[in-house]
């Protein structure tokens, strides 16, 4: 039986899932804006529809709580403006003492000492928290198929679409922190891929198998959710749990995820087919002005259309405050003093990134701003935290075009971007070689995803030279691109 606080979710464990009551106030809230249940045994969560709903909700709020000893929240700061980001030399004030949330946290994760006794106990969180939500993923996928009949509409499929992709999502996402670059590391272990509900130890798999799972999972994803209603991407409609298509991983977003998948794996027919499909889609079209903008009434700080799926947080706002808009009495917050990444080269000052992705803070300190929540902030714009946004398949295309000595087409999708961006197009003059398109691409992946942690990524999939790409003066170790497994594991998994 599952027992909660009123004040909090549900802890997820290995047996038991979480579950959560709709609120079905409607065209109002967003689905995980819900309320917990205080006692649910399983018998009667997978009883009905709504129990697989809420079970599948609970995955969702795993996603931003912090678990198994970890202090942040997973994909709402370890994995997005926290960590990720650190290590991506995002903040180039990290090596202060006390920055961000205080103490040598930060300082220890600039500095890749993954060892470190508040560094090793979030990585061994991540790794928990996300082989909780596997299992409860798989505990679903489990139940689900003896109760198809107990489904409405095109809901069994959500549901179960759903689970598979973000199952793939998850293992992913933890080959990318725990498993080698794939330059370097493809035929050696990585994780365990976890497709049964089971308390027996799984063994580990290669990056290269660990992949080619994800894409399984992917493909059996994509075809579920295609038959769902795929024609719009709904804000607020009458029923919460198929309200914002965003905060959903979405038929579309599994395209963008395959995508990202086959990059990294190193197969770019796919990964360009993937990524074409997504923005041949129209459905997240690239922003035409600036609406971030300062002098805008309402600032659409993360440009939320281009969002193919995104994190809820209520807790959003808090994440920022501790990290980067602190009062002057409340301590030194993660700033990125090195804005000229955006003006020098084939940059300029027009960039809408540099004008409104930059503000003061409580302190008077010119701080990132992506996750500030203005006071007036309509309700579908609040809280966000983006995993796949629309601009990443531009560039994917890109790489993929360069890698085929295209430039002229890898550059024209560049440009897509740029000129979205309030940026000239590329000269092609400066452009000449495979090689100056890829210094361009790499800029733009500096400039995007800042506070999202999805730089990192790209550096390690490269197997770029931290120090000479980020400008970091830390000594940068040789295993910086890999987390340590955590210890419990390799003694459950001998």
């Amino acid at each position: 039986m599952l027992t909660t606080s009123r004040n909090c979710f549900p802890k997820l464990t290995l047996i038991a899932l979480t579950a959560v009551i709709m609120l079905f106030a409607p065209g109002c809230k967003k689905f995980l804006d819900v309320p917990p249940k205080d006692q649910v045994p399983q018998s009667t969560l997978f009883k009905d529809e709504q129990g697989f709903k809420d079970a599948l909700i609970g995955v969702y709020l795993g996603m931003d709580k912090p678990n198994y000893g970890a202090s942040y929240g997973l994909y709402t700061t370890n994995l997005s403006m926290g960590m990720l980001s650190t290590m991506a030399y995002n903040y180039d004030n990290a090596t202060v003492l006390n920055v961000g949330v205080g103490g040598a946290f930060y300082n220890n994760v600039v500095a890749y000492k993954y060892l470190d006794g508040e560094v090793r106990k979030e990585i061994d969180g991540i790794w928990g928290g996300m082989y909780n939500n596997i299992a409860n993923l798989n505990n679903i996928l489990i139940q689900i198929e003896s109760k198809k009949d107990v489904f409405h509409r095109d809901n069994f499929n959500r549901v179960k679409g759903e689970a598979i992709a973000l199952r793939a999502l998850f293992h992913f996402d933890l080959m990318r922190m725990f498993g080698k670059s794939p330059l370097t590391g493809s035929a050696e272990k990585a994780i365990p891929y976890i497709t049964q509900f089971t308390i027996r130890s799984t063994p580990f798999v290669t990056l290269q198998a660990g992949l080619d799972s994800c894409i399984v999972d992917l493909l059996a994803a994509k075809e579920i959710l295609a038959a769902t209603d795929t024609l719009a991407v709904l804000k607020a409609v009458d029923d919460p749990f198929t309200s914002y298509t965003q905060n959903h991983l979405n038929y579309w977003a599994v395209q963008a995820l395959l995508a990202r998948v086959y990059l990294y794996k190193g197969d770019l027919e796919n990964a360009d087919i993937y990524s074409k499909a997504v923005i041949g889609s129209n459905k997240f079209p690239l922003i035409n002005s600036n609406v971030a903008a300062a002098l805008n009434a309402i600032r659409d700080r993360t440009f939320s259309q281009e969002l193919l799926f995104s994190v809820y947080s209520t807790n959003t706002s808090n994440y920022n405050s501790n990290l980067f808009d602190k009062s002057s009495t409340a301590g030194t917050s993660l700033l990125f003093e090195k804005r000229t990444l955006y003006t020098t080269g084939s940059g300029n000052a027009s960039d809408y990134r540099y004008i409104s992705w930059f503000d003061n803070n409580q302190a008077g300190k010119l701080a990132p701003s992506k996750f500030f929540q203005d006071k007036n902030l309509p309700y579908e714009l609040q809280g966000n935290v983006p995993v796949i946004r629309a601009s990443e398949m531009y560039y994917i295309a890109a790489e993929c075009a360069n890698k085929k000595n295209d430039i002229t087409a890898g550059a024209a999708l560049l440009n897509k971007v740029r000129q979205a961006r309030g940026l000239n197009a590329l000269n092609a003059g400066a452009i000449a070689t495979t090689d100056s398109l890829s210094i361009e691409i790499m800029r733009e992946y500096q400039k995007e995803f800042i506070q999202e942690g999805q730089t990192f990524f790209y550096y390690k999939r490269l197997n770029k030279d931290l120090g000479l790409v980020t400008g970091t003066p830390v000594a940068i170790p040789a295993d910086a691109y890999m987390f340590p497994i955590p210890d419990k594991e390799k003694e459950y998994n001998r």
